[in-house]
């Protein structure tokens, strides 16, 4: 089946995010002393925030980390299934302050839309041990002082173990969040369309 590359807006933030009654928070730390070469590779959305009218239309979510040499630069691909027709978008991911020390995980990426032009986004990776989970955290500003903030949890594989889902909850009540405002991401054969 071919993948359908689409606008980043529509596949992302469609489903994901929770509002608040407040701006952009500064409280939300990126993750210091960042390794771009340690986080490359495949990670599975695990657990997203929720809301939307889709959020429970989408599953099968990967992202696909590719470091370009020894930049601090990635190309991303991310795929997922969204109504029952699988996706794909790719983009270009910079760290944004790359000379900064310690490195933080503060990122700036650019998709190319199919219709022409491009979307920028920021985001941060706010904790990760690199090999089991990534916290993903950004935030939108929004009209009359309020937020749009979306927030993905990734692991190496398609499930986080207690001990670190344990982890990842402490973590995410640190920065004010409870586990509630998540979904679980199906990534079973039968939601990734690998059963007949």
């Amino acid at each position: 089946m071919k993948s359908l590359v689409i606008l980043f807006a529509l596949f992302c933030s469609a489903f994901g995010f929770v509002e608040f009654d407040h701006p952009c928070r500064d409280t939300v730390p990126a993750k210091e002393n960042f390794s771009p070469a340690f986080f490359t590779g495949i990670w599975f959305e695990v657990l997203h925030s929720l809301n939307g009218e889709d959020a429970d239309m989408v599953q099968c979510i990967d992202h696909h980390y590719t470091r370009r040499g020894l930049q601090q630069v990635f190309d991303v691909e991310r795929t997922g299934i969204f109504r029952g027709t699988r996706m794909a978008e790719n983009s270009i991911v910079r760290v944004a302050f790359p000379d900064e020390s310690p490195m933080r995980a503060l990122l700036n990426g650019t998709v190319e839309r199919v219709t022409g032009g491009s979307i920028e986004y920021f985001y941060r990776i706010h904790a990760s041990d690199y090999t089991n989970y990534a916290i993903i955290w950004s935030c939108t500003e929004l009209p009359n002082s309020r937020s749009r903030e979306e927030i993905s949890v990734l692991g190496r594989s398609i499930s986080l173990s207690e001990s670190v889902y344990i982890k990842v909850g402490a973590l995410l009540e640190d920065i004010g969040l409870q586990d509630h405002l998540f979904r679980y991401i199906l990534h079973s054969p039968e939601a990734c369309g690998l059963v007949l």
